[in-house]
């Protein structure tokens, strides 16, 4: 290289912090911009209460149907002679899972029964449970999984 060896380290030096400015610029400029949220095919409730329309299918007519949630809120179902009974409920729900406890009286306790819980919670993945009995139930601990991933 020919030329003042002066100038020539002056110009290396400029060139070297202008690069060093423009990168800065662009990495500040980066920094400032919101990031974009993660894009999720179902967005989850902020409260824990959800409404959702709730199925019951019996084998057999029952005297009473309770769900006691872990919260303490307990849901009645009204019954009869009718082996399906169709509500639209408010759970309580966390980390996509809903649990309670389950006391079910039957009309004529003596035989094997069965219940079929169906749930469409608003807004989250539906659930179905098939739980089998030999008779009444107190206290019977259930769980349905809203979790798209499961």
């Amino acid at each position: 290289m020919r030329g003042n060896p002066i100038l020539q380290i002056g110009v290396l030096l400029t060139a070297i912090c202008l690069t060093g400015l423009l990168v800065a610029a662009v990495l500040d400029n980066a920094r400032q911009t919101d990031p974009v949220p993660p894009v999720t095919s179902e967005e989850l409730p902020p409260s824990p209460v959800v409404p959702t329309l709730l199925t019951l299918t019996l084998s057999a007519p029952a005297k009473s149907i309770t769900f006691t949630e872990a919260s303490g809120r307990i849901i009645t179902f009204p019954t009869g002679t009718g082996l399906e009974i169709e509500e639209e409920v408010e759970l309580t729900i966390r980390n996509a899972t809903w649990t309670a406890a389950l006391t079910i009286a039957w009309q004529d306790p003596t035989a094997h029964r069965f219940l079929r819980l169906d749930f469409e919670p608003d807004k989250l993945k539906s659930a179905r449970l098939l739980l089998d009995f030999s008779g009444d139930v107190s206290d019977h601990l259930i769980e349905a999984n809203f979790d798209p991933g499961r």
